[in-house]
């Protein structure tokens, strides 16, 4: 019983040693520690990706009232979307008549942006052709109604710097056909509502 006790005592001595010196190097390791401060981390802007380039509808093959009708939607829809987007002005410019100054004032708008370094992104842009006019079998007025959804401005490294109002409103756009392509030959924006007078004939 003697020898019980003290192989009894030996570990109960050894495990208060070894209590003591696991709390002294806990409480040694606590008091030279210091706190790492936290840094708050500021998101890095990055410029969304714009839409990707219009494809040509199938009905732009077509030489009549439905292929104008179509191009007229991707003109106003699609290309004008892409170019404000992405101040890539290679379509418009080549399906552009060199005296068309509703195309001219697109490119110029477009000029703007380059010289601030700022692009737009926007939401879908919804199109509906109103009235379509035959001017000669080639050419065509077609009349849409737009809405477009308020757009962000932001710089080239994705810097938010302004907004644009969402818009609704109507376009008047005159095409004719060159090759296998539609031409914009002019344009004109009116206000929603407004009385939009008929193109004429032209030859």
């Amino acid at each position: 019983m003697v020898a019980s006790r003290r192989r009894t005592t030996t570990r109960l001595i050894g495990a208060v040693l070894i209590a003591a010196v696991s709390t002294a190097a806990a409480a040694g390791c606590t008091g030279t520690s210091t706190a790492t401060p936290t840094v708050p981390v500021t998101a890095t802007p990055t410029l969304p990706a714009p839409m990707a380039s219009p494809a040509r509808p199938d009905e732009w093959r077509g030489t009549g009232e439905i292929g104008a009708q179509a191009a007229a939607v991707w003109f106003v829809r699609d290309l004008y979307s892409y170019v404000v987007e992405t101040n890539d002005l290679t379509d418009w410019q080549a399906l552009s008549e060199p005296d068309c100054e509703f195309c001219q004032s697109v490119v110029d708008d477009v000029g703007k942006g380059v010289q601030t370094g700022t692009v737009l992104r926007q939401g879908v842009t919804t199109v509906t052709v109103t009235r379509v006019e035959e001017l000669n079998p080639l050419a065509y007025s077609v009349l849409v109604d737009f809405d477009q959804p308020s757009s962000l401005v932001l710089t080239f490294d994705g810097t938010q710097v302004g907004t644009t109002e969402s818009s609704h409103g109507q376009v008047l756009l005159v095409l004719f056909r060159v090759g296998p392509d539609w031409h914009l030959r002019e344009g004109q924006w009116f206000e929603d509502g407004a009385t939009v007078p008929t193109t004429g004939a032209t030859s």
